[in-house]
């Protein structure tokens, strides 16, 4: 026993001494690289890491604008967020000044919008703005109610990351800058470095803001923003190589007590203090010879996008304030001049296509997909049409996202269209409210429901159904179905139930009420011209009663027997139904009554109506106008057209006017009020209309000096529910009315 403990102690011994032996040689080592180092003039490895924090990260750019002034070469990037977007632009290549350009050029309001703007979206689906069901859907998946991982699946970002980036490497060590952007998996918690793949998608998994933009699939991960796990990544720079880093660290300030007045303002300060703890242990992690900047942002939000040449300079001046420090890693110019042109050698050119590829993850047909995709195999890539031809596919409203890759190597340029379905379709729920009173005792309230299945086919069919309780009632069923491969050629049929009530009036003042009930069936088809037109011929038939339900109760219940061909042609430009900033919309129909569908007198029906809305600075002017009528004089008035209610002549109760001829003009003004220029705030307008028109129940009593005026003062709200308004109207004759409406008004005749 004594034999065996001194031989362990005899190994111990030897041990400690090859320890210490191999323990010296490695210093030695060490401090003859960092001689080595010094004495031959070799740079360190200078690594740049950029925090997350939304709009003000365009701080960034102006920490890049004093380094490149300084002559510093980075050799390495980490970031995160909106940190990974400046850092994965500049590693790709762009300079300060380019990075600044191409963040003044975004639309950041259109890229934190999933759908394209209004007048990239198939007509069909322009048509749906007509309701006032909310845009943000729901869907049905064995009985259960699915919804969105994200308010925003981050299509529009994604478009534009992608076009910034279409040549970048899949190897992120093989960018002119290694590069890494962070991650949160949200499964673990865990920070993800994210060094292979797709540049794109790597910096929108960084920016994928929990419960806004929907988690990003990543080597079967669920990623959302790095800033929850890491969003100063110090340590990752330097297990990258860096021996100095430049860190610019643009955490918010936790709010006061006075500042938590809100369940969103303590919402926001727990993710604030995850987000500084983590900052605060990465911080830790730096050297005296490190160098930190935090620009002063006070009083800037990190969705106040529009404010980045502020925040640009902020980041100038934090940069500015280090110089002294900064300037002991510049470089000679002909140095710096040597390591620019091997940063800048990123290809600017367009490729030219040898062969596009479509990953169709849906149940629509790839014939379809390719109808709408312009690009041809041997043309050079114009990415500005093929963003409009993905707008055009993405605004079918079938597909989660829309994407596409370019690939090169040796052989061929590809191009690769992805499009996916919906997660939580093809089953969609849609829900909405409608309100308007006079708060005089009349008052309108409905809700709505739809019900959507799409696609049912290869060609894009649609199933649709609308429910509807309060003032006015239906139930509608809609099948639409599409017969080319480019959806231009359709037919559709609906059968519905609608019931009703509206008013009669006599001398202005309000005498009866009748309950209108019927149903109705329409056979339809037509032609869409691209995204702007339609032209439809169709025939529908009708029957119901109506009766008294206020009044005179003895009067007699009416028979309603209609039926007729209907030819309708619509142009639609218009960049919102809700509140129209600009464009044209222009819809003409003509409708003829024939007993064989049903209708108890042959009558024709023209309707006309047009709406123009243009905008400058703040400042928006609307016209709008319509003429509408009936041939025969023997038709009841009620059976024909009515006007009243805000801006169909303010000052006049809806529906108080009613004839068999009709015609309004309005000249609608609007201006914004406060700054909806920040990310997700809602436009709040004033305005006032001038309104003049009136009905007649014979064409000779038709005359402008027959023209009633009317006008009216207004707030409005444009709101996620739908447009809100607050208005008191004014007629002729001393007319008062107020009015609180929810849900669209820009009614036609």
């Amino acid at each position: 026993m004594r034999y065996l403990k001194t031989k362990i102690s005899f190994k111990k011994a030897v041990c400690k001494i090859l320890a210490f032996l191999i323990l010296s040689i490695n210093v030695d080592l060490v401090a003859a690289e960092v001689v080595t180092k010094e004495q031959t003039g070799e740079r360190p490895v200078i690594g740049l890491v950029l925090s997350g924090g939304g709009a003000r990260g365009a701080s960034h750019i102006g920490v890049l604008k004093v380094l490149e002034e300084l002559r510093i070469p980075i050799d390495v990037i980490t970031g995160t967020s909106m940190g990974a977007i400046v850092g994965g632009m500049y590693a790709y290549g762009y300079s300060a000044e380019e990075i600044e350009t191409h963040l003044a050029e975004t639309d950041w309001d259109a890229v934190f919008r999933d759908e394209p703007p209004r007048k990239n979206r198939s007509f069909r689906r322009k048509q749906d703005d007509y309701d006032f069901l909310i845009k943000q859907e729901a869907g049905i998946q064995d009985g259960k109610l699915i919804i969105p991982k994200g308010l925003l699946q981050g299509q529009q970002l994604s478009l534009r990351l992608e076009s910034l980036t279409l040549l970048a490497p899949p190897d992120f060590d093989a960018l002119p800058i290694r590069f890494r952007a962070v991650a949160a998996d949200i499964e673990s918690g865990e920070a993800v470095a994210l060094g292979r793949g797709s540049l794109s998608t790597a910096m929108l998994a960084s920016m994928a803001i929990p419960g806004v933009i929907a988690p990003v699939e990543w080597d079967d991960r669920l990623l959302v923003d790095g800033g929850f796990a890491n969003n100063v990544p110090v340590q990752l720079a330097r297990d990258l190589g860096a021996d100095i880093l430049i860190v610019v660290d643009l955490s918010s300030e936790l709010q006061g007590r006075d500042g938590l007045t809100s369940p969103f303002s303590i919402l926001n300060q727990i993710l604030g203090i995850t987000i500084q703890r983590n900052t605060a242990e990465q911080l830790k992690k730096l050297t005296p010879d490190d160098i930190l900047m935090q620009p002063d942002l006070s009083g800037y939000s990190s969705t106040d996008f529009w404010r980045a040449s502020k925040m640009i300079d902020s980041g100038v001046v934090a940069a500015e304030l280090n110089t002294q420090k900064l300037s002991q890693l510049s470089i000679s110019k002909e140095d710096y001049t040597e390591y620019l042109i091997a940063m800048r050698q990123r290809d600017t050119e367009s490729p030219t296509i040898d062969r596009i590829v479509f990953d169709n993850q849906t149940p629509l047909s790839t014939d379809v997909l390719e109808s709408h995709i312009t690009v041809e195999a041997g043309d050079m890539l114009d990415i500005s049409a093929l963003e409009e031809d993905i707008h055009q596919l993405y605004g079918m409203n079938i597909f989660e996202r829309v994407e596409y890759d370019v690939l090169q190597d040796d052989q061929q340029t590809e191009l690769i269209i992805e499009a996916e379905e919906k997660e939580w379709g093809p089953h969609y729920l849609r829900f909405g409210m409608s309100m308007e009173t006079d708060f005089e005792g009349t008052g309108i309230f409905n809700l709505a429901a739809s019900h959507t299945m799409t696609p049912i086919n290869s060609m894009g069919g649609e199933w649709r159904s609308e429910f509807q309780i309060g003032h006015d009632q239906r139930l509608v069923t809609e099948l639409y179905q599409p017969i080319d491969n480019r959806l231009r050629y359709y037919f559709r049929t609906s059968l519905g139930y609608y019931e009703t009530h509206f008013g009669q009036f006599e001398s202005g003042q309000h005498v009866a009420d009748l309950d209108v009930s019927y149903s109705t069936f329409l056979l339809a088809g037509g032609r869409q011209f691209g995204n702007w037109g339609q032209l439809e011929v169709g025939a529908y038939t009708a029957s119901g009663d109506s009766s008294p339900r206020i009044g005179d109760l003895s009067t007699p219940t009416n028979d309603i027997q209609a039926g007729a061909w209907v030819v309708t042609f619509s142009f639609d430009q218009l960049d919102s139904i809700n509140i129209p900033r600009s464009g044209l919309l222009a819809n003409i129909s003509w409708s003829t009554g024939r007993e064989a569908l049903g209708a108890e007198e042959e009558q024709d029906t023209l309707r006309v109506n047009g709406l123009w809305a243009g905008t400058w600075n703040k400042h928006t002017l609307m016209l709008w106008g319509g003429i509408a009528g009936v041939t025969h004089t023997d038709v009841p008035a009620d059976d024909a057209f009515s006007i009243g209610g805000l801006f169909n002549l303010s000052g006049y109760r809806k529906s108080e006017l009613s004839g068999r001829y009709a015609g309004m003009m309005r000249v609608i003004y609007l201006r914004e009020i406060g700054d909806s220029r920040s990310v997700l705030k809602v436009p709040v307008y004033v305005g006032a209309s001038l309104e003049g028109g009136n009905v007649w129940n014979d064409r000779d009593e038709i005359r402008f000096d027959s023209l009633l005026l009317a006008g009216s003062i207004s707030l409005a709200i444009d709101s996620p529910l739908g447009p809100i308004y607050l208005a008191r109207g004014f007629a002729e004759g001393g007319r008062r009315e107020t009015y609180l409406y929810l849900g669209r008004t820009f009614t036609f005749l």
